[in-house]
């Protein structure tokens, strides 16, 4: 008796790899260019896989009366199905347009300690985002020491990525599709006669980690008050 596994084996080593693009999602989260790139990659990926489970499985005997429903279900979908059409766009008209959202303040090391809501353009880093925060606080004092950190706290700036057509953000987004696909996948697994697959992510890293840059505090005093900190 053949593995249930390797019925559909092409579709499974396309969801596996649309866990590593969400960790390259991850990793690249607060340089725009890179992020649109891995977030492209895995909304090709994503979009592949009904269609290689229709390859692999069209000639199974339970293929039309089990199989082909539950593939068809991830067209329907709402944010499988926005996420298809999205790839569609990019592969007819060109680049994914995506919207940045973020904050600004302090951290101790546990969230946020203080935050106001910060212009970051969906094409500049973090890093640079953090530059004009700076140069705010440097020609307002008042909010300076508002929101600014003190000797208990360190800057931060807190970004989040979106698509026009969804409320979700984009990490949470991929996240919530592989699941999607792995719970029908696994569905299908169980009908081959297999056993349900390991959907928990539990290599996920915490995003509200990623989606937050803590900087160098020293550096801030320096840099915003003109303060000279010991080494």
């Amino acid at each position: 008796m053949s593995c249930p596994h390797s019925h559909i084996e092409a579709a499974l080593d396309r969801w596996n790899e649309c866990h590593w693009h969400i960790h390259q999602i991850e990793a690249n989260y607060h340089s725009p260019d890179r992020f649109r790139y891995s977030f492209n990659s895995f909304i090709r990926a994503i979009k592949e896989i009904p269609q290689i489970l229709k390859m692999e499985l069209q000639n199974h005997r339970k293929y039309s009366a089990v199989l082909k429903p539950l593939i068809n279900s991830l067209n329907s979908n709402e944010l499988l199905s926005t996420l298809y059409k999205k790839r569609n766009f990019l592969v007819h008209q060109g680049m994914l347009n995506i919207l940045s959202y973020g904050v600004a303040g302090t951290t101790e090391g546990r969230g946020i300690k203080i935050a106001v809501g910060f212009k970051v353009e969906p094409y500049e880093t973090t890093e640079e985002a953090y530059e004009k925060f700076k140069y705010l606080l440097r020609k307002n004092k008042i909010i300076r020491y508002a929101v600014g950190p003190d000797c208990d706290s360190s800057p931060m700036i807190r970004r989040e990525w979106k698509l026009p057509e969804l409320s979700i953000e984009l990490l949470e987004a991929a996240v919530s599709a592989w699941k999607l696909c792995g719970e029908v996948i696994s569905e299908i697994i169980i009908q081959l006669g297999g056993s349900a697959l390991e959907l928990s992510f539990s290599c996920r890293h915490d995003p509200e980690k990623v989606k937050t840059m803590v900087f160098n505090q020293k550096e801030f005093f320096e840099s915003v008050d003109g303060e000279k900190t010991d080494a």
